[in-house]
């Protein structure tokens, strides 16, 4: 995960935990509870009580990242409303390419995120070791996930479970992911439903003849630092192309 992102996670849960204690946010900000990013112009939306936290948003045109937090404490406006579950929401988007959807890899991504290699990919700290894949299953054309990663993490007071979704959404898959805090784990069955009303959100948001959320104006994401460089495969089976490492944004 990238240092701004990290950061990004650092700040709005110091947000979430000052919920009540208004004027942590910046002064009169009108809450924000849809954005359109990418060059496709992809909106990201949450449940009810979630806006979108616009010093946190990167998008690259190419690629977007969302972080979405409770409204009152991002706007700094109790009338803004709050969530039921103090959570964390973010949403990436990876590049788009017609030619690899996830609607067809969908019966094998239960095998691969148990595999050494989908742990791998899953892992903060890049070690398969260190994530536990909880549960898995799909419906329709959604894939759910939940993973426990023991990994050190640069964000502070995030719990090691999580629950995520991922997605086609145009040309491009998105990532959904849920996340709760160390001191206050969020029960597994409210993560899901969390991520269920958010994944419908963003459904429903980029469904055809939806009126695209105005764009805010974001700091571009930066390149990513290549890491333990792989080399170039060819294109062509699912386990030897890019489609999963698409996926986790590597």
């Amino acid at each position: 995960m990238s240092t701004w992102t990290s950061r990004a996670l650092i700040l709005t849960l110091v947000l979430v935990t000052a919920c009540g204690r208004m004027g942590v946010g910046p002064s009169g900000t009108p809450p924000v509870r849809a954005v359109s990013v990418t060059s496709d112009l992809v909106t990201i939306a949450g449940p009810d009580g979630f806006c979108v936290d616009p010093d946190s948003t990167r998008d690259s045109g190419d690629t977007a990242f969302v972080l979405l937090g409770n409204c009152a404490v991002i706007s700094d406006r109790r009338s803004a409303g709050q969530p039921s579950v103090q959570a964390i929401l973010t949403a990436s988007l990876s590049e788009a390419d017609a030619s690899q959807t996830l609607r067809g890899a969908i019966p094998d991504l239960g095998p691969f995120f148990n595999s050494e290699e989908g742990r791998q990919l899953l892992s903060r700290a890049g070690e398969a070791d260190t994530v536990e894949v909880l549960d898995s299953f799909h419906q329709g054309d959604v894939f759910f996930l939940r993973a426990r990663d023991s990994s050190a993490s640069e964000i502070q007071n995030v719990s090691a479970d999580y629950w995520r979704s991922y997605l086609d959404v145009g040309d491009r898959i998105a990532t959904l992911t849920v996340l709760g805090r160390d001191d206050s784990p969020i029960p597994s069955d409210t993560g899901l439903q969390t991520l269920r009303e958010f994944t419908q959100a963003v459904q429903i948001a980029n469904a055809t003849g939806a009126v695209p959320a105005a764009p805010l104006a974001v700091p571009a994401a930066p390149a990513p630092a290549v890491v333990n460089p792989r080399p170039a495969q060819p294109r062509g089976t699912l386990w030897n192309v890019g489609l999963f490492r698409r996926i986790m944004g590597d």
